[in-house]
């Protein structure tokens, strides 16, 4: 489900918001079949419910009536149980349970007081926007944008953040100074673990840590060994008590198997009870035949007697960006959360009533990894129990929470709940490398054999098993050159890049006009603002400082022209940049994803 809630303000108007938008099917970046619109107080709230493997429909996952508005996003448990398929009858007698899964629960009573409730670790993303008009909460950054008429009257390059932009291109998996923001400066980033309730028609938000429940924490430092007993029995549990009530409406489960951690402990879970209730389990691979992802996920499909299929890209290459269109639609499907070089080649904007992409013992190669049918379930490597510090935490919550509902209605976050949570921040509290303790435990009391079979780039302490080539060869696969346009981008985004470079005093700016250095040569090479900062300490003379910059100016750290460039295993920090800017410049002159989606989805094949 998506939803998005708007609180109205005294001065609100209709007007304010996109009503035909937001009462079509069409408003989220994944079709509903249908809307549903509920007022109460002074609240507007349109959901977007999907029906196909999880039945979210009336009196289920939403209710609404003169009392009281009710939501139950996701799948959450109730003391280790199922919750009760009633809503109204769920949020009266479990308040003060204890909850299990990944889900967002709304309450909000007749005079606008309530609570959104979430665990502290969550695929299910949530965005805050206020005006003079109204706040507003939603599920994606889309339905804001695109919802309130206020984005219009704008381009997005006007819209977008600066400090965010930076964040992307030279923190990307570092630890963000902007953790809270996203690509459009007046939207917020809501993580799970912050308080979100409401009161008398106002939504508050506080900023809150995560805090491990004590018995846990006692659990693991008295008895790790029966803590993981107790782990895997409920892990088990609550999977298979999910599986079988689900099995009705599940055709095929496809698990994204490479030679890592995180997919291997899906398939040693799934493959159990899948075989146990009769559930096809299918694993999928792409890549050259050589790939170690290839070569070790199809020993760990035989192993555990699943079906593999291996899917070799068109001239054994990955596609890429390769036209403006390419990176339009990356960019719609992303929403700023992640970028073009995890560049997805095919995408419908249409109801999943299409066959599945397993046709025929073959995956067809321009859908790739992801499911079409509405009946399957595309598993891949959650990694919950990587979180081991809050920057991690956050990377969870934002680029791997985008990239999987970009793309799926229905999420079984296996792996990603708050329990693997609690086990990656206590080993981060012993170091960086002891979280891997939490792989050797599942996988010793789920399928040992899988131990044996040794892991990409990475070793396993606990065993004796080797590791498979290195870090960099399990990273890597052989992509097509991607598009980059130095002048299109120096072009289209230079109203946002100018902000950074006003910042130079004026006689700054006269040596790099001089030296033909531009508002992209600034932002996007550091060095110059380095040695500009040398010239003002007089740590170097004036003739130095226009050495040194001429230099940089003809470096070759990334062309200044429109060529194809090449990624390659060594990874050149510079190109990786033009690429994630290439995104920001294609849809800066646009201002609003239906724009985007008129650009770059009519020309999808």
């Amino acid at each position: 489900m998506h939803f998005i809630l708007i609180s109205k303000k005294e001065c609100f108007k209709d007007e304010y918001i996109n009503q035909d938008l937001l009462n079509s099917s069409t408003a989220p970046s994944l079709i509903s079949r249908e809307t549903v619109k509920m007022e109460i107080s002074n609240f507007i709230v349109y959901v977007y419910p999907y029906d196909h493997i999880d039945h979210e429909v009336r009196d289920y996952s939403y209710y609404n009536d003169t009392g009281r508005l009710l939501i139950c996003n996701g799948l959450v448990y109730i003391n280790n149980s199922q919750r009760d398929r009633d809503i109204c009858k769920f949020f009266d007698d479990n308040t003060n349970s204890t909850y299990f899964g990944d889900y967002q629960l709304i309450s909000i009573d007749k005079d606008g007081n309530g609570f959104l409730k979430t665990p502290p670790l969550s695929l299910r993303q949530l965005f805050y926007y206020e005006d003079e008009n109204c706040q507003v909460l939603a599920t994606e950054i889309k339905l804001i944008v695109d919802g309130i008429q206020k984005f219009r009257e704008k381009t997005f390059v006007h819209h977008f953040d600066i400090d965010f932009m930076e964040d992307s291109i030279f923190r990307e998996w570092k630890p963000r100074k902007f953790p809270k923001n996203t690509i459009f400066k007046e939207i917020k980033r809501i993580f799970p673990q912050d308080i979100k309730y409401f009161n008398e028609g106002r939504i508050i938000i506080e900023i809150n840590s995560i805090d491990i429940p004590e018995w846990f924490i006692n659990a693991f430092n008295k008895d790790k060994n029966g803590l993981y007993d107790d782990y895997y029995k409920f892990l088990l549990n609550i999977t298979e008590k999910s599986l079988v009530s689900l099995k009705p409406n599940i055709k095929n489960i496809i698990i994204g198997l490479t030679g890592g951690f995180d997919s291997r402990l899906n398939a040693a879970i799934l493959s159990k009870i899948c075989k146990k209730h009769h559930i096809p389990l299918i694993s999928y691979t792409a890549g050259r035949d050589n790939h170690p992802d290839v070569i070790l996920a199809k020993k760990v499909a035989k192993i555990l007697n699943i079906p593999h299929f291996h899917h070799t890209p068109p001239n054994k290459d990955f596609s890429n960006t390769k036209s403006y269109n390419d990176y339009a639609l990356t960019f719609y499907l992303a929403q700023g959360d992640w970028n073009s070089k995890d560049y997805i080649p095919k995408y419908y904007r249409e109801m999943s009533s299409r066959p599945s992409p397993l046709i025929d013992s073959k995956i067809e190669p321009a859908i790739g990894a992801f499911p079409v049918n509405e009946s399957e379930i595309y598993q891949i490597g959650f990694a919950g129990y990587k979180r081991y510090n809050q920057n991690k935490i956050h990377s969870g919550c934002r680029w791997l929470a985008r990239r999987v509902i970009s793309h799926q209605n229905f999420v079984f976050p296996l792996f990603f709940t708050e329990y693997e949570m609690w086990f990656a921040l206590l080993y981060g509290e012993e170091g960086k490398e002891t979280y891997k303790e939490f792989v050797y435990e599942i996988l010793k009391r789920s399928e040992p054999k899988l131990l044996d079979i040794s892991f990409v780039g990475d070793l396993l302490p606990q065993t004796d098993t080797d590791t498979y080539l290195t870090e960099i060869d399990s990273k890597h696969h052989d992509k097509e050159p991607f598009l980059w346009d130095y002048n299109y981008v120096s072009e289209k985004l230079k109203p946002i890049l100018k902000k950074k470079f006003d910042e130079l005093t004026k006689n700054e700016k006269s040596i790099l006009k001089l030296i033909d250095l531009n508002e992209l040569d600034y932002f996007l090479n550091e060095n110059i603002n380095r040695i500009l900062e040398l010239y003002n300490k007089n740590r170097i003379n004036l003739k130095e400082c226009f050495k040194r910059l001429l230099k940089e100016k003809f470096s070759g750290k990334y062309p200044r022209n429109k060529t194809m460039l090449k990624l390659t295993k060594a990874r050149d920090a510079y190109i990786t940049k033009t690429q994630i800017l290439m995104d920001f410049a294609v849809v800066a002159d646009k201002k609003s994803f239906e724009e985007i989606e008129k650009y770059a989805l009519e020309n999808v094949n």
